[in-house]
């Protein structure tokens, strides 16, 4: 726990650590769109890692890797 002070009267916060893994409300392909996000600019070494904590595959990747450029050009060209 956390202890934050507001008015001089301090409180407790959690800390809470949710991963995509521990959330089944996100589909395969919002989980794969996460990863991608993640991996750009990214090293080698944590590819595996951003993997393992989007519980993707390098296969789920290519699969919604299409939609995913679609989703990054059109707000690309809304930002212009």
């Amino acid at each position: 726990m956390r202890t934050y002070s507001q008015f001089g009267s301090p409180f407790s916060v959690p800390s809470i650590t949710v991963s995509p893994i521990e959330s089944p409300a996100l589909s395969r392909k919002h989980r794969a769109w996460i990863a991608l996000y993640a991996l750009e600019g990214c090293d080698e070494q944590d590819r595996t890692e951003i993997l393992r904590v989007n519980n993707v595959t390098e296969a789920d990747l290519t699969e919604f890797e299409e939609g995913w450029l679609r989703l990054r050009c059109g707000n690309l060209s809304s930002n212009r």
